[in-house]
This record gives C-alpha cells, structure tokens and sequence, in this order.
C-alpha cells in the first residue's frame, strides 16, 4: 500500500470512528488539496470501511478452555462492523471475504461520477462555492476540489468557462492532464480538444503551463489564446505561442450559437457534431474545402448542411443518425 493510501485510510479511519472537530477538518481538507490523488484515495479507503461494517457479525466460537469468543467485552460495546474485530478481517469468513474483495474492485473499476457534468447538445451555468461561476459547454465534465487554501478543479473532458472569485490567498487553478491554467480573479475558457487545451482569456489575465514543457509559465491577457499541446514524438509538453482571438466567435456557444470566421466546411462539421446526436460527414471535396463566415444555431445542423450545398453545388440526403454532403 502506498504512503497516500496509508494516510487517505488513517484518515478514514479517524473520521467514521468519531468525527473531526474544526481543526482536524481544516488539516483533513488542506490535504485533500494538496494533490489530485489525494481525494481519490480517500474516496477509496471510506468504501472500504464501508464494505467491512456491511459484513455479517462472526459465530459464536468457543475456545479450548470452553469460553464464548462471541460473549460481550467486559468492558462495553465497541461499536458495529470493523470496529468491533481483531485485525478487522478476523471474524470474516472467506466467502464474505470474496464477496467484498469483488465489490470493492468492481467499485474501484467504475470512474467516480463528476461534480458537473453536461450533455451532448445541454449547457449549464454552475455558482461554487466561493461564489466563482462556471459555464460548461456540451458534453463536459467537471470536478471541484476546494481546501483551505486552494481552488482545484480539474475538467474531464469538454469545455468550460469560469468567472473567478478573486482571492489572492487561494488560488484558482484548473487542471485538464497536464495542462494547468491559474487565475485569482479573471474570466477564461478551457477548452479540450484532440491538438490540445485552448485557453482564451476574457478579463484579466492568467498564467498556464503544461508538465514535463520545463519552461515558465505563459502569462495570457485578455483577449488572447493559446494551445497548449504535447509535442509530438518527444513525450513532452509544450505551449504553442500565444495568439489574438476573436472572444465573440470563440464564446459565441454561451449565446447557443456556432461562430465561423474563415473555417472550412470540414471544421464546421467538426463543430456542429460536437452539439449533434445527428452527425455531418461530408464527402464532396469542394464542400469540405469551402470556408465559411457567420453564425449559426448549434442546432442548425440541417440548415448548415442545405447553405453550403447551394454554396458548393453539393447534394445533401440523409443515411440513418447522419447527414451526408456529397
């Protein structure tokens, strides 16, 4: 067992046996922020206890010299389940055993749900607890993990917008692998895409830097983008320069809008499929060439496939869940 899991079980432990007064909440939630994996351990270790207080009382079993091992303890009742056993496991035969080793695996195996999660096509405006606001985009998922001196939150997948709470004492960091993007009281989006992280930046300014890039931070400032990546065939990280956007046409999704500024017909298929059950292929070459300008509803996935048709001489038909350009 490792050193993380050895504390996330004392922890466990010292919580389900009694509680914790203030101070021992504060150090329990310092250490929950101090690292990602911390959390995940401890989630662990409460499941664990779980599954041993859940198991059934052992037989009565009497000893050489005809003792009852199950009569009471002399000295009071010590509680229900592990707390109540030798070396916890003692009492436990080996089909309960088998039982919980299995559901605790099964348990482990299956990803912990998000804090916030949306959709394809849904989005959602979130406040925190430390009154930031955040704005998940489709299919996105996003953890939080607030201690005393911190602001963690960690985006699974998708993209999210954040207005931050300013704070100079916790700072508020979001992690997506490696990719980190700090900020104590500014706006800015994170996007995951395949090339990378996108961050664009609407007020203020923040700092992001990807592991393992072993250079400083990039301070981005408002109205600017980067893409952070890892580069690839070296197995390390690193920022791609900085860059003026457009923040209208980048947000344009908070207004349930796609904004096209010079993209090919390609990568706006590419878009409207993130917000769409029903998907664009397109198979006509000029059409998937084609640059386009303007705005369109995320929804407007038959609209967008019939304008650049006309635009490009190309037939549009349906085959099952897709719209098909050729």
């Amino acid at each position: 067992m490792s050193t993380i899991d050895d504390i996330a079980s004392a922890w466990a432990m010292r919580s389900e046996a009694g509680g914790l007064d203030a101070t021992g909440q504060a150090e329990l939630d310092a250490w929950l922020g101090a690292d990602r994996r911390h959390r995940g351990a401890f989630v662990r270790a409460q499941a664990i206890l779980s599954l041993l207080d859940a198991a059934p009382a052992a037989p009565r079993v009497a000893d050489r010299d005809g003792a009852d091992e199950g009569e009471p303890d002399p000295a009071g009742p010590r509680g229900r389940g592990w707390r109540n056993w030798p070396g916890w496991a003692k009492p436990v035969g080996a089909g309960v055993l088998a039982a919980m080793a299995a559901s605790l695996a099964l348990f482990l195996a299956l990803p912990a749900a998000p804090d916030y999660a949306t959709k394809v096509g849904e989005q959602r405006q979130v406040r925190l607890a430390d009154g930031s606001l955040a704005a998940l985009n489709t299919d996105s998922q996003l953890d939080v993990a607030y201690s005393t001196g911190r602001r963690d939150l960690t985006l699974r997948q998708g993209e999210a917008w954040f207005q931050v709470a300013h704070n100079a004492a916790r700072p508020f960091e979001v992690h997506v692998g490696p990719v980190h993007v700090r900020a104590t009281g500014t706006a800015f989006s994170v996007r995951r895409a395949d090339k990378g992280v996108w961050v664009v930046v609407t007020e203020g300014r923040v700092l992001a830097w990807v592991d393992g890039a072993g250079g400083q931070p990039v301070a981005i400032a408002r109205g600017d983008g980067a893409l952070l990546s890892t580069a690839p065939g070296t197995g390390k990280a690193s920022p791609v320069a900085r860059m003026k956007v457009d923040v209208d046409q980048a947000l344009a999704w908070r207004r349930g809008e796609i904004g096209l500024d010079g993209e090919t017909g390609l990568e706006a298929a590419e878009e409207f499929n993130r917000y769409n059950l029903r998907q664009i292929r397109i198979v006509n070459p000029r059409a998937a060439q084609y640059r386009l300008v303007g705005y369109f509803q995320i929804h407007q996935s038959q609209e967008f496939a019939q304008a650049l048709s006309q635009l490009t001489q190309a037939s549009v038909s349906q085959n099952g869940n897709e719209i098909v350009i050729e």
